[in-house]
């Protein structure tokens, strides 16, 4: 038996049946199987091969063996699956088979960014070939390679390609395998065999392997030579498209001087795509298999040798005439990287600007293009965008540089006209502006009336957005560069606002950064041509549309245009989109003091008659903001809605003059219902407004009153009226219940009157009672408006009730109600239940729910005048501790101080004995029972929410040590002074003050209140300090150690590292690096990781197809680092692969929200601070376990 471990025994196992199973359902040969594998037997179980088209299970079950077992226990089990797998099964590329499995993850092909973890990889490779060998059989190494090399053949001669999916990692894997075979030992026909298979491959490809650089030049010479003597059409090539002839040709002349002075091709033939096709793919392919033979590009540079040094000469000469080309082969298996030249660096020349030219292209080709992203690279280096525009051709990319080097100021020389001119000449190009380019060029010159152009079905193409040709875009994005004031821009305004989808074409102009809509409505809103109200509807509309063809205008300018055209939206307000109604009535409450009465009233009652919750949630704040007679009067008369008139009476019950309203509105009224209701609440004006509520109840409406057969009015518990402490009429909880029916996102302020004559007590209790219900109903979507109510008159109850109840419904997927409750609690006077809302933001993962705790803190934060931080400083309870930092707890005749130790933990004194205890005794025969179990209830409690307390705190100190958080000296007693616990990680941590974020000075705070040095000496903080934790690399060295010398005198522990904390500073030859590849380089837990990361305050990226995401991202002020990983799934599932860490890169922010989804430009590691780089790379290492 080969392995006496019981781990690997199991897998053996679990490998066998479902080996077995992928085999035939009918036999069980688990244990023929499992004998063979742990070497029991040496007879080879009696299967078929070359049978069995679907072994998922078993490959499964073989790769978790590898990872136990690398011995032969694993190669036995391999060379079973290697017997068995069919052709069909080794072909399909949504499967691994058994044979590269088997030959281990070293041995799979890698792009320029790989690197081997052996210094021998061949050797490696060589080992385990020798082990399949050995079980499997020579016969099943030699079909392999047949198998791959004839791919090889199909793809060098595939007459197509684009330079990704060529399948380079294919042919590479079968050079590696071809390779490793020839070096086997043994057998004496295996020399034939090698030679026999070779002769299958380009005769390039064999002499690479070969290492024969001496014929290998001729060949080179020989296979290139078309590509640099004859031409290539420019549609299929994108150097001979984009770049300047002159500059090409100049190139290319050079070259034939060089090194084919004597060629005999015809200059002017037209050179096969398919022939440059497969040109590229065997040099490409050929320099990345001695990438990979070396163990990575670094070793491969540092030992070329003479094959190596051939085929960069080779490629070399093709980059010099056909450079986005040659790179773009060389990066296909490298395409999520986003710094082409660190990966190129070694192997091609970097002084042409290609990478700038190359990220233009693949920005102004993306639906939404990152215009954040192209200003920053070009106004970065003005001087390599000067020389792209020096050495491009195509008039677009010459315009995009040209437009943004003027708009940021920077000097063009030798521009080849003025930006206008550079548009007409976009407009004009064959190639990028097509006959629509032509024929708008031809409009916007005045050459061709209006009439005309519209007449041709080809010109009004470029108007539709259904018409996906980018040269339709290209050509909108050129005419927003036009100047404003330019009879060019005003002739494409007035044929913009003539077609009925001017919507279309407004949202295709956002697409620039340089268009304004707001500066077309101010400079033609005028003109008798334009068509104004078209394109102001166009406008207002835009950013409502939930259509992803629709391309937003800034939020800043939309909000603009709506303030500057407030009327016309309100009239307009039912034919527009949800967000833009919304945002509408924010605008108009927002400046209420200027609008007249009947324009805030027309403003409320659209939203009060809106389908949308949200502006309905609008409108009823407005409309109980304050009370207001002539607003409430004037939305009476004005609407025709019932529920609207019965709020605006039920209104006026609160102003001093509403008898006079009342008779008022009586004497107009026609409608006898409507007098009817009236003269009851004129009736009832001088009582108690529970009269009048337990009228208005007998009045409701039955379609309300439908909605609330759920619920029973008995079931509910009564509500008592202040003063007699009796039961009130059942009449009033029905009111309660039908006036908070339609607030499904706020509560119904306008309730808060039934505390004029009900108890709070009693009210409460009917809050918690009918929230209860609710939730054993099973808690109906439609009906959260019970949530609201009950937010409004319970206490704290409801956070006992809802706060778990949110953590059930996150976990049964109902996000959508969880993310409601938590925007109920904010509604909740109670402190506890904004600590509830932290600790959800802190605990659950659900992004919807998570959002909606952020939301609601921030919110709170907002309407107390500060920053979320500092409204989870104000969140820090005392646990019930005095300023002492002591309570205490009775037995009855005896009690125990309680009080929280240096370690944070609570601990009771017995002041009888003067003894420190961890918990409290059993009660004595003397001791009073209830009283002691209410003690030691509230000692357990104590513990658990220290405990808690301190973990949270714990993460925000790290975090604020993590991201430099600063407090204001009065902020920063308020927390770590005036506050016993906080006080006990105060002493503990090191402290500075800062002045424009640099460190001035260091302190520790002392148990006894008073602040010292690091030399001991008494220190004042000045009040006008900003103080935040200190980080050691900050420190010099002699300081760091005092600090360290000091806390271990006073045999203080630090509740987190902090003097000790790792540093992390990019190493020298990285200060110029955009992309940070010394990670570590296992594989690590597809669940433990994330989980680590999260815990340090990363959060995911954005799930893709199938659930899964690639990255991480840790916020700090202004930059956001990115950790790129190889990917894994949100949701948990059995079988589940490692992941391994790619790269990491930092950025700034076009905004905080959805930063994620821009192609983010990455900036040098030099430029980050160091506190940043140091504290990223220890948070990835922390969760790596290093």
């Amino acid at each position: 038996m080969l392995t006496t471990d019981r781990a690997v025994e199991a897998l053996v196992e679990k490998f066998a049946e479902m080996c077995s199973r992928d085999y035939s359902l009918k036999t069980d040969r688990s244990q023929e199987i499992t004998d063979y594998v742990l070497g029991i037997t040496d007879k080879f179980p009696e299967m078929l091969g070359n049978s069995s088209h679907y072994v998922y299970y078993t490959i499964d079950a073989l790769m978790k063996l590898a990872k136990k077992d690398d011995g032969d226990v694993f190669f036995r089990a391999g060379a079973i699956v290697i017997h068995l797998e069919s052709q069909y099964s080794r072909r399909n590329s949504w499967s691994t088979d058994g044979f590269t499995v088997c030959l281990g993850n070293d041995s799979e092909a890698y792009g320029l960014s790989g690197k081997s973890k052996s210094q021998d990889r061949l050797g490696g490779l060589l080992s385990r070939l020798e082990k399949i060998r050995q079980f499997a059989g020579e016969k099943e190494i030699v079909e392999e390679l047949k198998s791959r090399l004839s791919r090889v053949q199909l793809f060098v001669d595939s007459k197509k390609g684009n330079g990704y999916g060529n399948h380079q990692s294919e042919i590479i894997d079968a050079l590696l395998l071809l390779k490793s075979y020839s070096q086997l030992n043994g057998i004496a026909t295996h020399p034939a065999q090698v030679h026999l298979l070779s002769q299958n491959l380009h005769e390039l490809l064999q002499l690479v392997i070969a290492d024969d650089a001496e014929q290998l030049r001729p060949t080179l010479h020989k296979l290139i030579e078309p590509l640099i003597v004859c031409s290539m059409q420019t549609r299929s090539n994108r150097s001979v498209h984009d770049l300047d002839p002159e500059f090409l040709q100049q190139k290319r002349n050079r070259l034939i001087a060089e090194h084919y002075p004597n060629t005999s091709l015809n200059k002017k033939e037209q050179l096969s795509q398919n022939v440059f096709h497969q040109s590229m793919v065997l040099l490409s392919s050929s320099l990345l298999y001695l990438i990979n033979i070396s163990g990575g590009k670094e070793r491969f540079l540092e030992n070329k040798g003479d094959t190596g040094h051939a085929l960069l000469e080779a490629i070399t000469q093709l980059h010099e005439i056909y450079p986005f080309e040659m790179r773009m082969y060389l990066l296909s298996m490298d395409s999520r990287t986003k710094n082409a030249d660190a990966l190129l660096a070694g192997l091609l020349p970097l002084e042409e600007p290609y990478q700038l030219i190359e990220l233009m292209l693949s920005e102004l080709n993306m639906h939404s293009i990152s215009w954040h992203t192209l200003q920053s690279a070009i106004t970065s280096e003005p001087d390599q965008s000067r020389r792209a525009y020096q050495i491009l051709k195509t008039p677009y990319l010459k315009l995009i540089i040209q437009k943004i080097l003027e708009d940021q100021g920077l000097e063009l020389p030798n521009a080849d006209g003025t930006v206008e001119q550079a548009v007409f000449a976009v407009l004009r190009e064959p190639l990028d502006g097509g006959r629509s380019g032509l024929a708008i060029a031809r409009y916007l010159e005045g050459k061709t009336p209006f009439e005309e152009y519209w007449k041709d079905p080809n010109s009004r193409g470029l108007f539709n957005n259904l018409n996906r040709d980018k040269k339709r875009i290209q050509s909108l994005v050129a005419i927003s560069f036009l100047p404003v004031d330019s009879e060019a821009m005003r002739r494409f305004v007035i044929l913009a606002t003539h077609p009925e989808w001017t919507l279309d074409i407004v949202s295709d102009m956002y697409r620039s950064y340089a268009f304004s809509g707001e500066k077309l409505l101010q400079r033609y809103g005028q003109d008798p041509e334009v068509q104004h109200e078209k394109l102001l509807t166009s406008l207002i509309s835009l950013n409502g549309m939930t259509d992803y063809r629709y391309i937003s205008m800034p939020q800043e300018e939309y909000r603009r245009i709506i303030q500057q055209n407030l009327d016309y939206a309100l009239e307009q307000y039912k034919k527009l989109p949800t967000d833009t109604r919304v945002l509408i009535l924010e605008i108009t409450f927002e400046q209420r003091s200027e609008l007249s009465t009947n324009k805030l009233a027309e403003a409320i009652r659209a939203g009060l008659q809106d389908s949308s919750k949200k502006a309905n949630g609008l409108a009823l704040s407005e409309f109980n903001r304050l009370p207001d007679p002539d607003l409430f009067t004037t939305i009476y008369r004005s609407e025709k809605k019932a529920g609207v008139k019965e709020m605006a009476l039920s209104a006026i019950r609160s102003l001093e003059q509403n008898k006079d309203l009342y008779h008022e509105l009586l004497k107009a009224e026609k409608s006898e219902d409507w007098k009817n209701l009236i003269q009851i609440l004129l009736d009832t004006a001088d009582q108690s407004p529970e009269y009048a509520h337990a009228a208005l109840a007998d009045q409701a409406d039955a379609k309300k009153l439908a909605r609330l057969g759920w619920l029973s009015l008995k079931d509910l518990p009564s509500l008592i009226r202040l003063g007699d402490n009796q039961p009130l009429d059942e009449r009033i909880k029905q009111y309660i219940l039908v006036q908070s029916v339609d607030h499904t996102a706020a509560p119904n302020e306008r309730l808060n009157e039934l505390r004029e004559y009900v108890s709070e007590e009693s009210l409460a209790r009917f809050a918690s009672e009918l929230l209860q219900l609710w939730i054993q109903d099973g808690a109906p979507a439609k009906e959260k408006w019970v949530m609201y109510v009950s937010a409004l008159f319970g206490d704290i109850q409801i956070v006992n009730i809802v706060a778990p109840q949110i953590k059930e419904w996150t976990e049964n997927s109902r996000g959508a109600i969880a993310a409601d409750a938590v925007k109920v609690l904010a509604y909740l006077k109670e402190p506890s239940a904004l600590m509830a809302i932290d600790k959800i933001k802190r605990s659950v993962k659900n992004r919807q729910v998570k959002g909606a705790a952020e939301e609601a803190l921030q919110l709170a934060a907002d309407n107390l005048g500060l920053t979320p931080e500092q409204l989870e400083d104000r969140l820090v309870t005392t646990l019930g501790f005095d300023e002492s930092g002591t309570m205490r707890l009775s037995y009855g005749e005896r009690s125990f101080l309680i009080k929280v130790n240096g370690d944070l933990q609570v601990v009771a004194l017995n002041e009888e004995t003067g003894k420190t205890v961890k918990s409290l005794p059993a009660p004595a025969q003397k001791d009073d029972a209830e009283l002691a179990a209410q003690s030691k209830a509230r000692f357990t409690q104590l513990k658990k929410d220290l405990k808690t307390m301190v973990g949270i705190q714990a993460e925000r100190l790290e975090e604020s040590l993590s991201k430099q958080r600063l407090w204001s000296a009065d902020e920063w007693k308020a927390l770590f002074v005036q506050n016993v616990i906080m006080q006990k990680f105060a002493v503990g941590l090191i402290w500075g003050t800062y002045q424009d974020g640099q460190l001035i000075s260091t302190f520790r705070y002392m148990e006894d209140g008073t602040f010292n040095t690091v030399d001991e000496d008494e220190y004042e903080l000045p009040s006008d300090a900003q103080v935040g934790l200190v980080h050691p690399l900050e420190l010099e060295a002699s300081i760091l150690e005092g600090w360290k010398t000091q806390l271990e005198d006073y045999e203080i522990k630090q509740p987190f590292e902090q003097l000790e904390r790792e540093i992390h500073l990019p190493e020298d030859e990285d200060f110029k690096l955009e992309e940070y590849n010394r990670l570590p380089e296992s594989e690590f837990s597809p669940t433990a990781f994330p989980k680590a990361l999260e815990k340090y305050g990363w959060i995911k990226g954005p799930a893709m197809d199938g659930g899964w995401y690639h990255e991480f991202y840790k916020e700090y002020d202004e930059f956001v680092a990115e950790l790129r990983f190889s990917g894994t799934s949100i949701s948990y599932y059995e079988g589940m692969d490692n992941i391994t860490l790619e790269d990491l890169h930092f950025f700034r922010p076009d905004s905080k929200k959805n930063y994620y989804y821009g192609n983010n430009k990455s900036i040098a590691l030099g430029q980050i601070p160091g506190r940043v780089f140091s504290e990223t790379l220890y948070d990835i290492l922390r969760a790596t376990g290093r």
